[in-house]
């Protein structure tokens, strides 16, 4: 989850300032100001440029023309203006406060976190910096400051959903998920409409396997701003569980690969219930998804939609993650089974090529980080951080991570001579996702981080072993060692906040315990 560097309600307002507070502002700045919150930037630009012809040095002008690049994502350009705006004039805190916004986006934390303590200094009641100054601490993974700095900001502010927000988030990822989901109740109080505490709320609650509360709050994702998937908005009715029975309904699959390929588990609860079904998802998964379901017709996702998804003779639809509401609605409705078919062919051909090249090793593949745009770093592990698993005997590891790893892989294993990674060019995960679930099948085990390579294994029914930072994503719930998603799939957890030492220290046990009581040559 990502967390808010301003309230919801303010999301537009790049100035960071309220119009009052602005001193000495001429009348055509003040509009170029309001020009610039509803949106139209390309007006209160040209605004600004008549102002700095006549006053070159003007300050206002200059931060909303950096506001005005921050909102265009031209950041280079928003540096360097409002940089300027400082030089001109160093005590206004709403300068220094968009400076830090702008070196966050850029990666610059630490000058980022410098520039909101100088926004503070200069204006030390202002809940809203100490909201932006949690969010880059909590970026640095300065937790305890962080959560120092959300409480400011609600001891300044208590009706900051911002900071409750965020205040939420922190706790989460430090494990304290009572207390996160009192935070983020609390942030619902303050703003009922408050979308991002309310799906927040959602996945804190099928984390921890309220699920009916938790599917009906993480439904309110698609009013998130940030949230990942655009809604496909076809015209049919959404399905809140009525009878399906002879009803056809259009299912559109979002998020990322991995969540396409979870969420499809549950189809088979619909063609149980009787009901006829499109399906729309990447266009990568079709074959595969295909050959698993001949009962349903899927089509690939495109811009514009297949013109098929609009049939007047299509009764409902539905993204595909809100079926939980209506089909898992506690763990016993959870059935966990193998439902992806991969092409037997392409299996045996790989499995004997491999065989061949191993010597009659264990195959074992592996994957070992995610390129998840919100917390794809505190899913992912280092190759070094696997040289214990990789050291063991009588095994041949295969590489199932998926984008170019070819350097990574040459440049680990240069100076282990005992270490062998082999890697398939024949094989794309990116691309070639129905030749990547051959692969997977395979070999005799796998193990992976949380990424599309878990979840893919999962479905497979592959023996799998999943790797999970302290606070995983909900699906994966607290403390099982299994999951209710996928049948052979167990669950290695970190015990301590980015500390993965412990967790392969358990993994190299188990491996030794697989090699010498369940593994047959």
């Amino acid at each position: 989850m990502r967390n808010k560097t301003n309230d919801e309600k303010e999301q537009q307002n790049f100035y960071r300032k309220p119009l009052e507070a602005i001193s000495n502002v001429e009348p055509k700045l003040q509009k170029a100001f309001s020009l610039c919150q509803e949106g139209e930037t390309q007006q209160a630009e040209k605004i600004c440029q008549q102002v700095l012809t006549d006053y070159p040095l003007n300050v206002e002008a200059i931060h909303i023309l950096g506001i005005i690049a921050h909102s265009e994502n031209k950041h280079n350009i928003a540096v360097s203006l409002i940089k300027r705006a400082i030089e001109l004039d160093p005590s206004q805190p709403a300068f220094h406060n968009n400076f830090g916004n702008v070196l966050r986006e850029q990666g610059m934390l630490d000058e980022s976190a410098q520039a909101y303590k100088k926004a503070i200094q200069l204006q030390p009641n202002s809940a809203e910096i100490y909201n932006n100054l949690g969010v880059v601490l909590q970026e640095q993974r300065r937790l305890k400051e962080a959560i120092w700095a959300y409480e400011k900001a609600i001891e300044i502010r208590p009706d900051c959903t911002g900071a409750h927000i965020n205040f939420g988030n922190v706790l989460q990822e430090q494990g304290e998920l009572k207390k996160s989901i009192q935070t983020y109740r609390r942030a619902i109080q303050i703003q009922p409409d408050s979308a991002e505490a309310r799906k927040n709320l959602g996945m804190s609650l099928l984390l921890t396997g309220s699920f009916e509360e938790g599917w009906e709050q993480f439904a309110w994702r698609w009013q998130c701003k940030d949230f990942m998937s655009k809604n496909r908005h076809f015209p049919q009715p959404n399905w809140d569980g009525t009878n399906l029975r002879s009803k056809t309904i259009l299912v559109w699959a979002e998020q990322g690969i991995g969540d396409e390929i979870m969420f499809v588990s549950m189809l088979s609860d619909l063609l149980e219930i009787g009901a006829n079904i499109i399906v729309e998802c990447d266009a990568r998964l079709v074959q595969l998804f295909q050959r698993s379901f001949p009962q349903i017709q899927f089509l690939p996702r495109q811009a514009p939609p297949d013109p098929q998804l609009f049939d007047i003779n299509i009764d409902y639809q539905i993204p595909m993650g809100n079926l939980g509401q209506w089909l898992r609605p506690n763990k016993d409705s959870f059935t966990a089974t193998r439902y992806l078919l991969p092409c037997s062919k392409r299996i045996s051909q790989m499995k004997e090529k491999y065989r061949s090249l191993s010597n009659d090793k264990m195959l074992i593949g592996i994957s070992w980080k995610s390129i998840n745009r919100d917390v794809g770093k505190a899913k992912s592990t280092l190759l070094e951080d696997w040289t214990s698993i990789l050291s063991q005997g009588g095994c041949y590891f295969i590489d199932l991570q998926y984008g170019n790893t070819k350097s990574e892989v040459e440049k680990y294993v240069s100076d282990k001579n005992h270490i062998l990674i082999y890697q398939d060019e024949e094989i794309d995960p990116l691309t070639d996702l129905d030749g990547f679930a051959a692969q997977v099948s395979a070999l005799d085990l796998v193990i992976s981080t949380s990424n599309t390579t878990a979840h893919l294994a999962g479905a497979l029914g592959q023996n799998v072993w999943t790797l999970l930072r302290l606070v995983p994503s909900w699906r994966w719930m607290t403390q099982r060692t299994d999951t209710l998603w996928y049948p052979e799939m167990k669950l290695f957890r970190q015990l301590q906040l980015g500390n993965w030492s412990p967790v392969f220290n358990e993994v190299k046990q188990a491996l030794e315990n697989h090699m010498a009581n369940d593994w047959k040559q």
